[in-house]
C-alpha cells in the first residue's frame, strides 16, 4: 500500500484534516481493525470512494499543489525517455 493524501473528519465534528494513510492505517490498527479490513479501507479510498469507520469520516484528498515529501513526481530526462521505449 502506497502513502497517499486523506482528508479526514470525526463524526459530528465539522472540521476536517488534511492527513495521509500512514497516519490513518495507525490509528485504525489502534481502533481495532485487522490487516484484511485495513487493505479493504485502503482500495476503497484509492477508487475515490468515502469511507466511514471506527469514528473517522475519510476520503482522498485531491491537493491543489502538491504536498512535499509525501507525493512525488518522478523526473525523467530525454535520455531516460528514449531508453524506456528501446526496453
Amino acid at each position: 500500500m502506497k502513502n497517499i493524501p486523506i482528508l479526514a473528519q470525526i463524526e459530528g465534528q465539522d472540521s476536517k484534516v488534511n492527513t495521509d494513510w500512514l497516519a490513518i492505517m495507525a490509528t485504525l490498527k489502534k481502533r481495532g481493525l485487522e490487516t484484511d479490513e485495513l487493505e479493504v479501507v485502503y482500495f476503497e479510498l484509492h477508487a475515490g470512494m468515502r469511507v466511514t469507520t471506527r469514528g473517522l469520516s475519510l476520503a482522498k484528498a485531491i491537493p491543489e499543489s502538491p504536498l512535499a515529501g509525501l507525493l512525488h513526481e518522478p523526473k525523467f530526462s530525454a535520455r531516460d525517455y528514449a531508453g524506456m521505449l528501446s526496453a
